[in-house]
C-alpha cells in the first residue's frame, strides 16, 4: 500500500477577515465552516487570546454536535467553551462581547441540560449567541492582547500560514 501525501497549501489571511468569516459562517448556522476560520489564526497565536480563539472554536464545534445529534459531544463543547471565555468576561476582548457570548452559550447548555441526550433533536439550533466583534476595537485590543497578526501599532497583518489542501 502506498501512503498518500498530505497536500498543503499557503495562503494569506489577516485576523479581522477569519474574524468576519467566522461570523458570518456562525451566524448563518455554518457552524463546521466558522470554526475552521478560527483554527486558521488560532494555531499561530500563542500568546493570551488563544484560549479566546479555543472557546469561540469550540462554540462553533459544539453547534456543528447539535446540527448532528450529538449530545455528548454537544454538552462537553459547551462547557469546555463556557470554561475557556470565562477568564475573557466581562470583555470585550478582541471586538467581542464576551460577556453576551458567554450568557447565550450558557442558556444553550442549560436548555440542552433540559432536553437531555434524547431530547438533543429538539434543540432549537436559532438558540445560539449572535457572534459579532468590534472591528473599530482590534488595533487596542491587538496591542493590549499582544496578539499574532498585528504590528505594534495594532494594525492587522497580510499572514501567510500553510494549511492542508
Amino acid at each position: 500500500m502506498v501512503a498518500r501525501r498530505k497536500r498543503f497549501v499557503t495562503k494569506q489571511v489577516t485576523v479581522p477577515e477569519a474574524f468576519a468569516r467566522y461570523c458570518a459562517d456562525f451566524n448563518s448556522g455554518r457552524f463546521y465552516e466558522a470554526h475552521e476560520h478560527l483554527e486558521e489564526i488560532w494555531q499561530f497565536e500563542h500568546g493570551p487570546v488563544r484560549d479566546l480563539y479555543k472557546a469561540l472554536i469550540q462554540a462553533a464545534a459544539a453547534y456543528v454536535h447539535l446540527q448532528r445529534g450529538r449530545y455528548p459531544g454537544a454538552s462537553r463543547l459547551l462547557r469546555t467553551a463556557l470554561g475557556y471565555l470565562e477568564p475573557y468576561r466581562p470583555g470585550p476582548a478582541m471586538g467581542f462581547d464576551t460577556e453576551g457570548i458567554w450568557r447565550a452559550l450558557d442558556g444553550a447548555r442549560e436548555l440542552l441540560e433540559e432536553l437531555g441526550p434524547g431530547g438533543v433533536e429538539r434543540f432549537p439550533l436559532a438558540q445560539r449567541p449572535v457572534m459579532d466583534f468590534d472591528a473599530s476595537a482590534l488595533p487596542a485590543e491587538a496591542r493590549r492582547w499582544r496578539a499574532w497578526g498585528f504590528d505594534e501599532e495594532g494594525r492587522p497583518l497580510a499572514m501567510d500560514i500553510t494549511v492542508p489542501a
